[in-house]
């Protein structure tokens, strides 16, 4: 592959290497000062020796590498939002309510019975601060519109985001934690005022954005059909309902509902159909470069600076530019330029979903064109577009598919006949959408003649994807997969496109090497699970359920008459890949590694003929806990999630007096304990 011989490939791989290193060690900002210096100074003396070589040698690259390996890790470092000296987290008090004064900057998705937005501090506790939090708004409070840009007085305590609940599901803190968000703040009817409004430009153009949204409520579409509208259009996902996504997830379209490289490649190709003949005027062709671009970045200022857009627009001008420059062979440096360029500023980019799909679909089928040019191909137009549909389909689907496995363990069979369909049909709607965006405060017949053409377009494309989707046997489901096999994966991949670009017999054997590694790999991954032991209290609010894992066996106790449709159990076994299990109903004693586990349930009723270790409480047992500590002594006391916060509460108290460690999962999440001494 060419990218590969390209210099700033391996200094990008560097720069990402050092932020990744920086996330998850947290060096000292000192000693990561130092190595910055230190390497800069090598960098100094290689490049003064290689100044008196005609040939560069290797201990210069060597020394840029290091170089932008220490930039990476530095400029994280900066960025990490704690690292900072006013961020609001060094302000904190131990206890008791607060004033937090701040601006609400941005909606996220929202739940049942809240709506989510980011908050930026500007003042905690009397202290002015920095930072942002994620803030939930009870859907009974109604604020002022538009809510972003509302700068508000909160009277009250932040807490810490919650990890995952139960083993092997989605951490929201980490999540979060990526995205520089670490706490989170609730309101209610009383602790909080509105001060006033921020005239800041994004404010402006949210407002903007949502009076434009509101064009549309001339049509009375129905909010299935204004919610496609919203994601295509102006990038606003939030209302989006489960059920939709769901579904186009299972046909393999989800990126349809985020504005992503497909919707900026279109508008971004009408756009240059409608200023081509600019290219008959004097200095045409540098309108023709600039028009397009700078409508692109004021589309992405007009979404909110949302990261897929960004991403997306900052990557077609980068492309834009080199064939401007006619040098459309160097492609793959025009997408790491835009890929570096984008880490600099925000290194927390590289963390997002999304941006790691864009870019791994855009080298893939970068990668597969040449291949792709080889085929002769029919000289129907027909035939040629949709054959191109296929092939972009299915070569971004092949650079995707390790990250599909490792974040949604799932794959969709039938991803080529959906976008077949659904890619056409959003070129349509796309173009038919931002024209309504433009038009809709015209009045007149043929506005909502129009309108009428758009909800039966996006009405056509949800059907399909409905019944694309109610295929289940041909989705893929609960894959296990892990961080290991995907790098092997991705290793597996390059080494096929290397072969595909020149076919010979080392390269065979390169491909075929990594293929071997994957095996021992996958191998290793089973080894180190099954020669690993652990207990488990889920998190649950229910029923119970404790999980005992030795070897390649699962030893299931609980007394919920569904558990081997529990999804929390389902996870959990599938990170696991897949041990043999069985079912035993939960009794009032457990033995986990030679130590006795006592169990408590709702009665209060138990026998002690031996000394337990552990005390476990469930269903809110009508106990004297500092009774039963006075007669057990246990090294350990745990509360699950079918007790009441209330009692947790009291019994976490009684626990602090006689100095005995306390776990409750509805506080903590799930335990584990791989071995009891």
């Amino acid at each position: 592959m060419k990218v590969l011989r390209y210099p700033i490939f391996g200094i990008t791989c560097c720069f990402v290497s050092g932020i990744v290193v920086d996330f998850y060690t947290k060096p000292d900002t000192i000693a990561l000062f130092i190595a910055l210096a230190i390497s800069f100074v090598l960098f100094c003396i290689c490049y003064g020796y290689s100044n008196r070589h005609f040939i560069q040698k290797n201990y210069f690259g060597l020394s840029v590498y290091l170089l932008f390996f220490c930039c990476g890790s530095w400029s994280h470092h900066l960025h990490y939002a704690p690292n900072q000296s006013k961020h609001y987290s060094h302000y904190l008090p131990h206890s008791g309510h607060y004033p937090i004064r701040g601006i609400i900057t941005e909606r996220l998705k929202n739940s049942t019975d809240f709506e989510k937005y980011l908050f930026k501090v500007a003042e905690l506790n009397s202290q002015k601060a920095n930072g942002t939090l994620l803030l939930y708004i009870p859907k009974t409070i109604v604020l002022y519109k538009p809510v972003t840009g509302s700068e508000i007085l909160i009277h009250d305590s932040v807490a810490s985001l919650p990890k995952n609940r139960n083993p092997f599901q989605f951490n929201y803190a980490d999540y979060m934690a990526k995205r520089n968000v670490f706490h989170q703040v609730y309101l209610n009817a009383n602790n909080f005022k509105r001060t006033g409004h921020s005239n800041g430009i994004l404010s402006r153009i949210a407002t903007y954005r949502d009076r434009l949204l509101e064009g549309f409520k001339k049509h009375h579409f129905k909010p299935e059909t204004q919610h496609i509208i919203n994601a295509l259009v102006l990038g606003q996902r939030q209302d989006m309902d489960r059920d939709t996504t769901s579904a186009y997830a299972d046909a393999g379209t989800a990126h349809i509902l985020a504005i992503s490289g497909l919707h900026i490649a279109l508008l971004y190709g009408i756009l240059l159909f409608l200023t081509k003949p600019l290219k008959r005027i004097k200095n045409g062709k540098i309108l023709q470069l600039l028009i397009p671009i700078v409508l692109l970045w004021f589309y992405a200022l007009l979404t909110g600076f949302s990261a897929s857009v960004v991403r997306s627009v900052t990557m077609l001008s980068c492309i834009g530019l080199g064939l401007f420059l006619n040098r459309p062979a160097n492609r793959y440096q025009g997408i790491l330029v835009s890929f570096f360029f984008l880490v600099v500023l925000k290194p927390n980019y590289i963390f997002d979903i999304g941006f790691q799909l864009s870019y791994m679909a855009v080298f893939s089928i970068i990668a597969l064109n040449t291949l792709f040019q080889k085929i002769h191909l029919s000289k129907n137009p027909i035939v040629r577009y949709f054959t191109g549909i296929a092939f972009v389909s299915f070569a971004a689907q092949i650079g995707v598919l390790p990250l599909c496995l490792y974040y949604f363990h799932q794959v969709p069979l039938l991803f080529m006949a959906s976008n077949l369909v659904v890619l056409p049909l959003t070129a349509l709607i796309l173009t038919l959408g931002i024209l309504l965006t433009i038009l809709n405060f015209i009045p007149g017949n043929l506005i909502l003649f129009l309108g009428k053409v758009l909800s039966f377009l996006i009405e056509t494309m949800n059907g399909y994807i409905d019944w694309i989707a109610s295929f289940r046997s041909l989705i893929l489901r609960d894959i296990s997969f892990n961080l290991g096999l995907l790098l092997a994966l991705y290793m597996v991949l390059i080494a096929f496109f290397i072969w595909l670009q020149k076919r010979n017999a080392p390269r065979f054997i390169g491909f075929l090497s990594t293929l071997i590694a994957f095996q021992i790999i996958y191998w290793l991954t089973l080894y180190n699970i099954r020669n690993t032991d652990e207990l488990v209290v889920f998190q649950q609010p229910q029923h119970s359920l404790i999980t005992i894992k030795t070897h390649n066996r699962i030893t299931v106790y609980s007394n919920d008459s569904l558990i081997t449709t529990n999804l929390n159990l389902q996870a959990y076994r599938s990170g696991l890949f897949y041990p043999e299990i069985q079912y035993l109903p939960l009794h009032n004693t457990l033995f986990y590694n030679g130590q006795k586990i006592l169990i408590v349930d709702g009665d209060g009723i138990y026998n002690t003929p031996e000394k337990p270790d552990i005390i476990l409480l469930i269903n809110n047992p009508k106990i004297n806990l500092d009774r039963l500590i006075d007669q057990i002594h246990p090294k350990l006391i745990i509360a699950d999630g079918t007790n009441y916060k209330s009692e947790t509460t009291r019994w976490e108290v009684s626990c602090r007096k006689t100095k005995i460690p306390f776990y409750a999962t509805g506080k903590k999440g799930f335990l584990s304990i791989a071995s009891i001494n």
